[in-house]
């Protein structure tokens, strides 16, 4: 009966495991030491990424998608193609945005206050050229590829630590995290779902001016494909602590979708997507 048992447990984990992809597997041997002023890593590729071959690919894509549109005049269709020979083309082509606590409805910031123990705010970061990112919301960026990988650059109110509570240091929260397992997380509209973690990094980054962190998570779960990575700054000068938190996320249908062209994707925008999270300002007050 033991042995039964036991068999039955092995092949549900093998099934549990034969469900996902296989693009990245755990490297066994991890150094475990957390370098803060470099970075650490715990994944390798059953296959070397050749993001040179990656970034070229994503870049005709996007060509072909921004020809295929119709403009106004012939400057912006130029415009287009410089943005799809290089990205960081869209932040120089890109308008200012704020976020400010002067333009919110009265109700809403006493809900803002209580959940973020902050009185006042703004932030202002910039919009790159909507020819590859538009604005779902005013915290909200989207790029869609001609792929159908979707790329969404949030930002979240800062939040200052009221109750006087520790904070987790980002190499914390990296410890925390177990790839190769399935795992709770919680999506948009706040319900409880399951992912599998194929993959975590922490290197440092720069977040609205300040040297911090930015985590990379592979994840997969019933229906899709994703990498998140979450830039976090601690101000552990400014009365209890502020913490300030952005979060990329690139993912798309996991039908459709393989890792290897969200990686192309991620790597073809993070000179851009680095430039505006480091370029972003915030100001509060609380």
């Amino acid at each position: 009966m033991k042995i039964s048992i036991l068999l039955f447990t092995i092949l549900s984990c093998f099934d549990l495991n034969a469900q996902y992809s296989g693009y990245y597997t755990i490297n066994a041997n991890i150094n475990k030491n957390i370098n803060v002023n470099g970075s650490v890593s715990e994944y390798k590729t059953i296959k070397t990424i050749d993001y040179g071959a990656l970034e070229i690919a994503n870049a005709q894509n996007e060509l072909n998608r921004l020809e295929n549109l119709k403009y106004r005049d012939l400057r912006l269709k130029e415009i287009a193609i410089e943005i799809s020979n290089n990205p960081l083309k869209a932040y120089e082509y890109g308008t200012l945005q704020s976020i400010s606590s002067n333009t919110w409805d009265r109700n809403l910031l006493k809900d803002v206050r209580k959940k973020y123990g902050i009185k006042e705010f703004r932030i202002d970061y910039v919009v790159p050229n909507p020819q590859i990112f538009n604005v779902v919301s005013i915290h909200r960026l989207q790029s869609v590829s001609i792929e159908g990988i979707n790329t969404d650059i949030i930002f979240y109110l800062p939040n200052y630590n009221s109750d006087n509570k520790e904070i987790n240091s980002a190499q914390k929260e990296y410890e925390e995290v177990i790839v190769g397992k399935e795992t709770e997380a919680i999506d948009d509209q706040n319900n409880s779902i399951k992912i599998f973690i194929h993959m975590k990094d922490l290197n440092r980054s720069t977040i609205y001016g300040f040297k911090g962190y930015k985590m990379t998570i592979a994840w997969e779960d019933a229906f899709e494909k994703g990498i998140t990575d979450n830039y976090t700054f601690i101000d552990n000068n400014s009365g209890n602590g502020l913490s300030y938190f952005i979060k990329v996320r690139h993912y798309g249908d996991k039908d459709t979708i393989d890792f290897e062209k969200i990686e192309g994707r991620r790597y073809y925008l993070q000179p851009l997507i680095d430039k505006i999270i480091s370029t972003a300002k915030a100001y509060v007050k609380y």
